[in-house]
């Protein structure tokens, strides 16, 4: 027998939709971000122009978080915007007073800047115990 996916309200697929979208903004800053990484192959982007680019692709993902908050998911939409609020707070003290040296270190950094962004994962959870 199989299951049948119960009926889902449109307001909570229109929520989903925008949810992604949030997403994939949050995952173009990551990507960004990432180019900054020296490689076997390739030196690295130039750390300033990676973290630009992951502070906007944030200051966009936090524009589109209104979007996607809805009773059923209030409280991951709180972690969310917490979330998106301290990398970009990471992101401006690495900017402004940070100075890495090495890669090791500068890998440390980048990590600690997208480790509060995983608070969008748990949120696609909550989603998909709605019934998506």
């Amino acid at each position: 027998m199989f299951s049948r996916r119960r009926d889902v309200p449109p307001r909570i697929r229109e929520a989903v939709t925008a949810f992604l979208w949030t997403v994939e903004l949050v995952e173009e800053g990551k990507e960004a971000l990432l180019l900054a990484s020296p490689t076997g192959r390739r030196p690295g982007a130039p750390l300033a122009s990676s973290l630009a680019a992951f502070e906007s692709a944030l200051s966009r993902a936090s524009d589109s978080m209104p979007a996607w908050r809805i009773p059923e998911m209030e409280e991951h939409w709180v972690l969310c915007s917490t979330a998106l609020g301290e990398s970009s707070q990471r992101a401006e003290h690495l900017r402004l007073e940070a100075n890495p040296e090495g890669y090791e270190q500068l890998y440390g950094l980048l990590a600690d800047l997208m480790s509060p962004l995983e608070a969008f994962a748990a949120a696609l959870e909550r989603f998909r115990g709605l019934g998506l």
